[in-house]
């Protein structure tokens, strides 16, 4: 859901400036919904990451999404630490922000920690959603996330049963739905959305608003 949001706004800069890469190999659940700009990829194929990594840099004034399946965050920054990738970025002028997903284990704050560290200079963002639970409500999980190295965070409220399945619908775009005000649905339904999204707009900061590679 977060990197629909994330891809809907970047595709108000311009449609044609999007670029998503869908890791969920070979279904590419994010790539259903931006179909003319998504390509899916099978990371653990070489020439997948070659690919992946050679593209953004090479091509710097596209907006990227990567959207990273959990078992591939790891390999995905070993990679992105190996080869300094923070540092070609900076010279080529993309700005990079991670969005890191956790969970209410202790397991997911560690990996946090570990992808903030492999992810350099980047941006890292820990993202905690409200329809999981939350981490900080564990005195261990609140000690350990409060160490990570982090330049913000987002809390993505609980949406109702009726609102997931009105954004399930493939044919649904969050800036759409923006750009129309929210015509046509239910008046509960398009106040709960238009409460959603503007709680994570309001958490992102303006010099992250617009980067060209948000991971």
């Amino acid at each position: 859901m977060l990197a629909r949001i994330l891809a809907d706004a970047l595709s108000l800069a311009g449609e044609e400036r999007l670029r998503i890469f869908d890791t969920d190999f070979p279904d590419g659940g994010l790539a259903g919904y931006f179909p003319a700009s998504s390509r899916i990829v099978d990371f653990t194929r070489t020439g997948d990451r070659v690919l992946v990594f050679d593209t953004m840099v090479d091509e710097p004034d596209h907006d990227y999404v990567v959207d990273l399946q959990a078992n591939l965050l790891k390999p995905f920054f070993k990679v992105y630490s190996d080869i300094a990738f923070d540092e070609g970025a900076a010279a080529a002028g993309i700005a990079v922000s991670v969005y890191f997903m956790l969970d209410r284990t202790l397991t997911s704050v560690n990996a946090a920690a570990e992808i903030s560290r492999l992810a350099g200079s980047a941006s890292f963002v820990p993202v905690r959603n409200e329809a999981i639970g939350n981490i900080l409500a564990i005195p261990e999980g609140a000690r350990r996330y409060e160490a990570i190295r982090k330049n913000r965070e987002i809390m993505l409220p609980r949406l109702s049963v009726d609102a997931l399945n009105l954004i399930d619908d493939p044919q649904f775009s969050f800036s759409g739905f923006v750009a129309r005000n929210g015509e046509g649905y239910p008046l509960e339904l398009k106040i709960e959305l238009f409460q959603f999204l503007e709680t994570i707009y309001n958490q992102r900061r303006v010099d992250e608003a617009g980067g060209p590679v948000t991971l």
